[in-house]
């Protein structure tokens, strides 16, 4: 073997290993541009097992020829479609005009019969123009970062400006070994150089990638966090959002791990148990719990979360997302509230009529009948009967009331005249409870208002206050203006609600009271979602107050 096929062979194998570079790139990420340069590197490697180390005799073939210069030109088009695609960029149609001329050319010279070094001269001449402007590409683009992509130009360029002079000492000359195994080196040098190109690319990408979401969870609304359970249980990441939500910092839960469990409310405690308990299973469903904030508010939160396992199947972590529903669960509450208003208020409808005119013949006869002179003895005993038919009324009117399903009749009217219509009579069951009625009444835009539903919930939640302080106590009716919304506060010094009463405040038969009827409250939310208002409750132990916060009217 001389020293013109050794060098062949060198300079096979640095193509070779250039194409195993790209069908791997290609093979590893699929992408169009790397199979592109593969597939002309491809072509370029035949071109040089089959022609350039004489398995065929080419030289003296006009179709041995044509196809030399085919290859030649078809792996330098594909070499730059596929550099057109990984810089982005449409392919020029010059380059396919030029392409289609050159090929002509080429084609016309075998059958004109011209020396051999005009045959090579336009493919290969070609193909050193093309790459060397693929080689200032990758030099002068400063999107491709590190050194990879000056190795890869340069080596393009070196690589044409050595086969420049290929058409001449193809014929036989003392360089061409040297060519060969120059050429080779190149090669090797681009495949290095490309292998260093994408992977600071993708090393890039990776890098922004991990930018884009931590920036995502730094700024989502929602706490994102990641807790280790194997080895040693910790938290190991979470989301800065968990100060708004809750009042403490990561760097307190980093601090302290068991904060997280201090803060669910001690009534789900036990919800919490059981989700820890049947990890992983538990997380196929969400977990909803009750939260109690810094400030000491109760919040209701919704976490996901999927496992995390470490190579030989162990449960190691949990990565999650837990969201504030509380104004879900608000809304939920009050739907289900006027549902079961809407069934209390057609079974109502049903019934009271029914109970209602027999009870109203059998007052009348116990009116007749006492007044006559053989019962005067028995009359506090027909009175008492009286009352309790009359209370059996009442109780029959405030069913009535919440099956009426109808539109309230909004004028626009003054709040603080309503209030001041009613004083007297408020003030008249005050006294008799030794309870001092304040006013504090604002100056407020007038409202679109059911003149008679206010006074019906105003006399309500007046008289719920009165009832919660059986000792006596101050109360005071309070109207202001806060943002855009009208406020009637309404504030007595009882003893507070109950939790367990205050979360099913509102809810049909609900009461504390021994001739309460749980309706009253349920009536006052049914007027205020006619108004579009909003009833929010403070209570403690020295007190409770009712706001009903109403929008202002467009007009």
């Amino acid at each position: 073997m001389d020293y013109v096929h050794l060098s062949i062979i060198y300079s096979t194998i640095g193509t070779v290993s250039i194409v195993f570079i790209y069908i791997y790139l290609y093979a590893l990420y699929r992408q169009r541009y790397m199979g592109i340069w593969a597939l002309g590197w491809l072509i370029l490697l035949s071109r040089y097992i089959i022609f350039d180390l004489g398995l065929l005799p080419w030289k003296q073939s006009t179709f041995g020829m044509i196809t030399y210069q085919m290859l030649i030109i078809i792996s330098v088009l594909l070499f730059l479609w596929a550099t057109h695609i990984f810089i982005n960029k449409p392919l020029n149609k010059w380059w396919l005009y030029g392409t289609t001329i050159i090929t002509i050319i080429s084609v016309t010279m075998n059958f004109l019969g011209s020396p051999q070094v005009y045959k090579l001269l336009f493919p290969i001449y070609f193909g050193c123009f093309v790459c060397i402007w693929i080689g200032i590409t990758f030099i002068r683009n400063l999107q491709i970062l590190g050194v990879g992509r000056l190795i890869t130009g340069y080596a393009y360029i070196l690589w044409s400006l050595l086969n420049l002079a290929a058409p001449i000492i193809l014929n036989g000359s003392w360089f061409l070994p040297w060519a060969h195994s120059l050429g080779g080196v190149m090669r090797l040098f681009i495949a290095v150089g490309t292998l260093m190109v994408y992977f600071e690319n993708t090393r890039t990408d990776l890098a922004n990638k991990e930018t884009q979401y931590h920036l995502l969870a730094e700024n989502a609304a929602d706490i994102i966090y990641s807790y280790q359970i194997f080895p040693k249980a910790k938290i190991e990441y979470i989301s800065p959002s968990v100060l708004l939500l809750t009042g403490y910092s990561p760097d307190e839960y980093y601090s302290n791990n068991n904060l997280v469990f201090d803060l669910i409310h001690p009534d789900d405690h036990c919800l919490l148990e059981d989700f820890i308990h049947n990890l992983p299973i538990s997380i196929e469903s969400p977990l909803t719990l009750r939260l109690v904030r810094k400030d000491k508010t109760t919040l209701w939160i919704e976490q996901k979360c999927a496992p995390t396992y470490d190579t030989n199947g162990g449960f190691t972590a949990l990565q999650g997302i837990i969201r504030d529903v509380t104004t879900r669960k608000n809304l939920e509450k009050t739907t289900s509230m006027l549902d079961r208003m809407n069934m209390v208020g057609s079974m109502a409808a049903t019934v009271a009529h029914e109970i209602r005119n027999p009870l109203t013949t059998v007052r009348g006869y116990l009116q007749v009948m006492g007044s006559r002179e053989k019962y005067q003895t028995d009359k506090e005993k027909f009175k008492l009967m009286i009352e309790e038919i009359d209370r059996a009324n009442s109780i029959i009117r405030e069913y009535l009331s919440l099956s009426r399903k109808k539109l309230a009749n909004l004028e626009i009217c003054s709040l603080n005249t309503i209030i001041k219509a009613l004083f007297p009579l408020i003030q008249a069951d005050a006294n008799s409870s030794q309870v001092y009625v304040s006013l504090d009444l604002t100056n407020i835009p007038e409202l679109l208002l059911d003149e008679n539903e206010i006074r019906q919930l105003l006399l309500n939640l007046v008289r719920n206050s009165i009832e919660a302080m059986p000792d006596g106590g101050n109360l005071a009716i309070h109207t202001f203006q806060e943002d855009s919304k009208i406020v009637l506060s309404i504030s007595d010094q009882g003893s507070g609600i109950p939790p367990h009463i205050l979360d099913n405040l509102g809810t049909p038969f609900m009461t504390t009271k021994d001739t309460g009827t749980g309706l009253g409250l349920p009536i006052c939310y049914q007027i205020a979602h006619r108004h579009n208002a909003k009833i929010k409750i403070n209570t403690n132990h020295e007190g409770t107050t009712f706001f009903v916060n109403f929008s202002l009217p467009i007009l």
